[in-house]
């Protein structure tokens, strides 16, 4: 009996000539693989308009919704924007800036993300610390985004993107 064992052994271990043991057989399951950033770093040289966009007045309303979604975008897509786990193909950073800079960086980035077919942006407008009475950009950023056909949505940013100092927009697509 021993022998037939033994015979089966050697005819497996022929079976299996080529294949090595693994090293480390143990999956590390929390591992969190990074999100591929994109970054429009320079949005100079777009400043003529292909794209009308709505102009805005400096007298935003009192009353701006954080967030929108368009009535087209599926629940699971909505899902991933707001946790913002698609790839953040553009960055615009606002802070310091007064509310006429911002509105001009603003359109002129939209411009720039527009012409780079750039789909999930990240606008950073802080939060109003520095202010003297209350948040002066984000009000003004959520206002003139939802004025603008080409936003599908919006939404303030995740902890990790800058909280409520930031704002995810969604554009449609070229």
């Amino acid at each position: 009996m021993s022998s037939k064992s033994d015979k089966d052994e050697d005819n497996i271990m022929q079976s299996l000539t080529g294949v090595r043991l693994f090293q480390n057989d143990k999956v590390d399951l929390y591992h969190i693989t990074p999100r591929k950033k994109h970054f429009i770093r320079s949005h100079q040289g777009f400043d003529q308009l292909s794209t009308t966009f709505q102009s805005i007045s400096h007298n935003v309303p009192s009353s701006v919704k954080e967030s929108w979604y368009h009535h087209g975008i599926q629940k699971k897509l909505r899902r991933k924007i707001k946790a913002g786990q698609l790839n953040i193909d553009g960055l615009l950073d606002l802070h310091g800036q007064t509310q006429h800079q911002a509105t001009q960086e603003l359109e002129s980035f939209m411009l720039y993300a527009i012409n780079s077919q750039a789909r999930f942006l990240l606008i950073i407008h802080g939060k109003g610390f520095n202010s003297q009475s209350e948040a002066v950009l984000r009000p003004l950023v959520q206002h003139w985004l939802s004025e603008q056909n080409m936003v599908l949505a919006y939404c303030p940013a995740q902890p990790k993107d800058g909280g409520s100092g930031a704002s995810y927009a969604y554009l449609k697509s070229q």
